[in-house]
């Protein structure tokens, strides 16, 4: 097995492309040649890349189809989006020093747009609607047209609203100039699927349904936390106003590789060494990919070559790539397994012939376990932390301004692949020796230690990335902020549509620290741009366009501003950035981009968006109405009580949310009552008969009890106190309510699905009652 670090080490001497030069800039292409696509095949086949020792640049030719189409993943069809009639859309292919031409053609009847994820071009190619370059309208084609100066694992996405969840993704894989090996390599283009339309699904997460916890079993119920031994830190924890805690926000009903839950690679031998080239092209899922043949080598990371180095379970954060050496097994097909990072399903590959050799079981999230930990930052800065479950480096100290531990969530840790049940065709063969090598491979230490689970630590670029220091600096100081109730996620308590562009000045070097205060973890991704991801190597630290920072982590990039022009930096959990996690970085004193001078503020109009939600109980004893609808800042809440008598109530409010934690909200309203059948002879403007307008606030108390103060236009004052979505159970919810005109209201809701709970409720007024809640 000392061929795979012998290969590991070749391959590491190849000619990535700014190892050590970020700054690095375009050439032209000469020659057309044209490259066609075809759909994948049910059993993939291994492209060989045979050894050579120059290139010369051809010009390389794509026409992608983008068009609507059913699909069926789940045994549910419904509508997606595809490119050349395929999900994800097919492999671009080309090599260093080609000129890419790619014709994107909008078959839809709604705009797209391609984003070409990590590949350095010019400014009006990059893809990003309203800011670098003009949407596809529908009906029409788009040329891009750009030089490759690099080489590596990419992709490439829509850049429009949620089309990247329906399925347009796909990869890029650039060969370099001298290849002195000769190789079979995979594409693996991991991703996650909802049944659930994705405006439904961000809809879904504004109103912060309970759905998706509880069919993950993530609601982290008092009755839960009770019988677990739990019930004061979930009592601490929404003290501090802080929601139930998860590691994603939504249930996926299946995690694809290559649009497939399980694939084969039929043709790799027994023995032989090949490379993955993984990119995690999921809208919103990490992965924890396991390998059941032994040791996988991470060999680049972000296309940018690596020292080697191996590992047992590598965490993948959303829009990474990472290229992997393996070796086949001696006999059987050995699973690689992508596992989601919320241990709520895997996609599975398998490489070799023969009988599956199954990777391990990752166990469940201990979600209350998860609770305590974060409890206990309470108080603590993540400054003072220096990043959630940091780990020190050998010999050393704390390593402040880095998360160290990127990858293991609590009660995630996997066994070594050696330590998995092995199958017929091992035991048969053990006796005979042939599993040997096998073993061997999975004890052996090399590239700097034996191996293990993955950490940011470990990645060590292969010169030195340091930059040059007589330049001038710009220090940068982003904390990242959201309200997960709300679902608003931000940078310094602003959304893209309210803050400004962060500005850089060409030939300046830039120094970037983030500062992570929200319990999510989230991917950063720079357009246009390698940087320097600050890790223990120092001087060797690894060049990545996008990186992972944890929960109440700190991360510090560096890099050389080389470019022109506004760049797209954003969170790449879509759904995070469709909630406002995005800024422009601008280059000052260049010319402006014309999409930017002109539609601009089209692209900043998106998380901005009002979203509309209700809930209506069906009971026995009357219907009781709730509607919300609101956007970033704004809400307009209406709430309709009715009985069969002819009773009715309605509450209607217009709020503004004041600070930045949006825990504080004015409003003006309109109440208007006729409880005719409740009404004592000549009563008036009492809370039976009433027709007043009112101002007030709203303020969100520990417990999560929304407290309201109001006066009215009669100058008579009213206090109010709330609790929605108190969870009993995984699946039981109380909603609770009282004020000082003496009426109260409790209710109790059984979900049995997305959209529909038993319920039962007493109202003060409206006495008792059972039947249905409809939620929207």
């Amino acid at each position: 097995m000392r061929v795979l670090f012998l290969l590991a080490a070749l391959l590491a001497t190849l000619p990535a492309w700014a190892q050590s030069m970020p700054g690095m800039r375009m050439a032209k292409g000469t020659e057309p040649h044209m490259t066609q696509s075809t759909p994948p095949a049910a059993e993939l086949q291994g492209k060989v890349v045979m050894p050579r020792t120059s290139y010369v640049g051809k010009r390389v030719e794509y026409d992608l189809y983008v068009d609507e189409r059913l699909v069926n993943f789940t045994g549910r069809t419904r509508r997606a989006i595809g490119i050349n009639g395929q999900i994800p859309a097919p492999t671009l292919t080309f090599n260093e020093g080609d000129t890419a031409v790619i014709r994107v053609h909008n078959q839809m009847h709604m705009e797209t747009s391609i984003h070409w994820h990590g590949i350095l071009l010019p400014n009006e190619q990059d893809g990003v609607p309203y800011l670098n370059t003009a949407p596809v309208e529908p009906g029409g084609t788009h040329t891009f047209t750009f030089p490759l100066i690099q080489s590596g694992t990419y992709w490439y996405h829509s850049h429009t609203m949620l089309q990247e969840q329906d399925g347009v993704y796909g990869s890029i894989v650039i060969h370099p100039k001298r290849i002195p090996y000769e190789m079979k390599e995979y594409v693996l283009v991991l991703s996650d699927w909802t049944d659930h339309k994705s405006k439904e699904v961000l809809r879904y997460l504004k109103r912060t349904g309970e759905w998706f916890a509880v069919q993950k079993g993530a609601t982290q119920s008092y009755g839960e936390a009770l019988a677990a031994g739990y019930f004061k830190d979930k009592l601490k924890q929404e003290w501090g106003r802080m929601p139930a805690m998860d590691l994603t926000d939504i249930y996926y009903n299946k995690f694809l590789t290559n649009g497939q839950e399980k694939g084969y690679f039929k043709d790799a031998k027994p023995g032989e060494v090949v490379r993955l080239r993984v990119i995690n092209g999921s809208a919103s899922s990490y992965f924890f990919l396991q390998y059941a043949g032994g040791p996988m080598q991470v060999i680049a990371a972000d296309g940018i070559n690596v020292k080697p180095f191996p590992v047992n379970k590598l965490e993948i954060a959303t829009a990474e790539t990472y290229d992997l050496l393996v070796t086949v097994p001696a006999m059987g097909a050995a699973e690689f397994r992508a596992t989601a990072n919320d241990i709520t399903g895997y996609t599975s590959t398998y490489i070799g012939q023969g009988e599956p050799m199954k990777a391990p079981d990752l166990p469940r999230i201990n979600y209350f376990q998860m609770m305590r930990e974060m409890n206990s930052m309470e108080g603590m800065s993540a400054m003072d932390m220096g990043g959630a479950g940091m780990t020190k480096q050998q010999g050393g100290g704390e390593m402040k301004g880095m998360d160290m531990q990127h990858g293991s969530a609590p009660a995630t840790t996997a066994p070594s692949p050696q330590n998995r049940p092995e199958n017929a065709q091992e035991k048969a063969g053990k006796s005979m020796g042939s599993m040997q090598d096998m073993g061997e491979m999975a004890g052996m230490s090399g590239m700097g230690g034996a191996a293990g689970d993955f950490n940011y630590n470990q990645l060590r670029a292969l010169n030195p990335t340091t930059l040059d220091s007589t330049k001038q600096w710009r220090e940068i100081n982003l904390t990242l902020t959201g309200n997960m109730l709300r679902y608003v996620w931000s940078f310094d308590n602003k959304t893209l549509s309210e803050a400004d562009k962060i500005p850089i000045r060409k030939g300046e070097n830039v120094r970037m620290t983030f500062t992570n205060t929200t319990m999510m973890r989230h991917p950063l991704h720079l357009h246009g741009h390698f940087f320097r991801l600050v890790n223990a190597q120092g001087a060797y630290s690894p060049m990545k366009h996008t990186f992972d920072i944890q929960s109440m982590g700190k991360v510090t990039i560096e890099f050389e501003a080389n470019e022109e022009q506004d760049w797209f930096f954003h969170c790449h959990i879509l759904y995070h950035m469709m909630a406002g996690m995005a800024r422009i970085v601008s280059y000052e004193g260049t010319p402006q981009n014309e999409y930017a001078r002109t539609d601009y503020k089209e692209l900043k109009k998106e998380d901005n968006r009002p979203y509309l939600w209700a809930d209506l109980m069906a009971h026995s004893q009357g219907a009781f109405l709730e509607t919300t609808l609101s956007n970033n800042r704004h809400a307009l809440e209406f709430e309709g009580r009715v009985n069969y008598q002819g009773n009715f109530e309605t509450e209607t409010h217009l709020l503004r949310y004041l600070d930045n934690r949006q825990f504080l909200a004015a409003f003006v309203g309109f109440d208007y009552r006729n409880n005719r059948t409740l009404l004592a002879e000549g009563e008036r403007n009492t809370k039976n008969n009433r027709r007043v307008f009112d101002v007030g606030l709203y303020y969100l108390l520990p417990l999560l009890v929304r407290s309201e103060l109001r006066l009215d236009s009669n100058g008579k004052v009213r206090l109010q106190l709330e609790r929605t979505d108190l969870p009993l159970s995984n699946n039981f919810f109380a909603d609770l309510l009282v004020n000082t005109d003496r009426e109260y209201n409790v209710t109790f809701r059984y979900m049995v699905s997305k959209y529909v709970s038993l319920s039962t409720n007493y109202d003060s007024d409206y006495k008792w009652g059972t039947g249905l809640t409809f939620h929207y």
